[in-house]
């Protein structure tokens, strides 16, 4: 569960990017469309700069209103993972994400990444561990017309709870509440569910 939040602050992060580099140059067909050069370079302010400086303001300017989010067999619309992501920082205010590397073929944008921070806050449905996490993971993002329209992230959330030590029970109630969660968010509108969580 936290670390489908954490992926969803980067995703709301690549967003914020997106937009902010949007604005600052006059629209073309390239800049519409973008560059590999440029979309590699969006990516990167989403995990440098939104999800580790927590600048996520801009968020729908980056991100296609309906743009889809996965985390392992899990999908969400981009409310349903715009919410989970400032639950992460909540629950990790430190949390720092650093690009390790970096790839591009077409609209397609690959990062290895790795994820640092000490759960020392509320927000993932978990009380405060106080332990520290160092995570790796991969995220695709697709870009369409200067904006991201998919994110696909790697599952890595039994790591995550290993190192916070959570309890493997503990561990299922929460895979199972997001599961609920993910279920009826396919349901409610997207204002709706982020109301609700």
């Amino acid at each position: 569960m936290r670390t489908y939040r954490m992926l969803c602050l980067i995703a709301i992060i690549c967003g914020l990017t997106l937009a902010s580099d949007a604005q600052k140059k006059p629209v073309q067909t390239q800049d519409r469309q973008g560059s590999p050069q440029q979309n590699e370079a969006k990516a990167r302010k989403v995990f440098e700069e939104m999800v580790s400086e927590g600048r996520s303001g801009e968020a729908s300017q980056v991100f296609d209103s309906n743009c889809k989010v996965r985390f392992g067999n899990r999908n969400l619309g981009f409310s349903q993972a715009q919410t989970e992501g400032k639950s992460w920082k909540s629950a990790a205010p430190d949390l720092v994400m650093k690009v390790q590397q970096i790839s591009s073929n077409g609209d397609k944008v690959s990062i290895n990444w790795v994820a640092t921070g000490t759960h020392t806050g509320q927000g993932i449905g978990q009380k405060a561990t106080g332990k520290h996490f160092n995570m790796r993971g991969t995220t695709q993002f697709v870009f369409k017309n200067g904006k991201i329209v998919e994110v696909v992230n790697s599952e890595y959330r039994t790591e995550l709870y290993r190192q916070l030590g959570i309890k493997s029970t503990t561990a299922s109630m929460l895979d199972e509440t997001e599961r609920l969660w993910a279920a009826v968010s396919q349901i409610l509108p997207d204002p709706l569910y982020a109301s609700l969580r």
